[in-house]
């Protein structure tokens, strides 16, 4: 009985020492990975140049650029984002923090030309959300300036 009851415990060892082998290599990958992933998210992504929205995000709802738009362009240069977003011009300045990358508009000018009514609602909503601090992410086709519920889908 004694031999078997220390096989038992000998078993029992062997069973929580694997455990915690795989429970360190789990732990030791996890951290390389975060590792990783820090090293890629203090690489400063390049913001500057010119980008079409190509779709916006609300708490989940999608909201595209009307049909009927001429343009929905922005370009990003040093401390200023001009653009187009239906038939108006605007611009605004903007600063840029790097760690974490975050870009922050200011209040900005736009000009005030009337065009159809569709149109015109999105700019105005357009306007109103492009202000702010957004966080800059890297996305597969471009950039995503987020904040709040909101997610500018930017594409070259």
């Amino acid at each position: 009985m004694k031999t078997q009851a220390k096989q038992i415990v000998k078993h029992i060892s062997c069973y929580i020492v694997s455990i915690c082998l795989l429970s360190t290599t789990s732990i030791a990958r996890d951290s390389y990975k975060l590792h990783e992933e820090s090293k890629i998210s203090r690489t400063p992504i390049n913001i500057l140049g010119n980008w079409r929205i190509s779709i916006i995000e609300i708490d989940g709802a999608f909201v595209r650029v009307p049909a009927q738009a001429e343009r929905a362009d922005i370009q990003i240069s040093n401390n200023q984002i001009t653009g187009v977003v239906g038939c108006n011009s605007f611009m605004s300045p903007y600063t840029m923090n790097t760690n974490p990358q975050q870009l922050t508009i200011k209040d900005g000018a736009s000009t005030k030309k009337m065009c159809i009514p569709e149109v015109m609602q999105f700019e105005n909503a357009f306007l109103r959300i492009f202000t702010g601090n957004f966080m800059v992410e890297k996305s597969f086709e471009g950039i995503n300036l987020v904040r709040d519920g909101i997610i500018i889908h930017l594409t070259k």
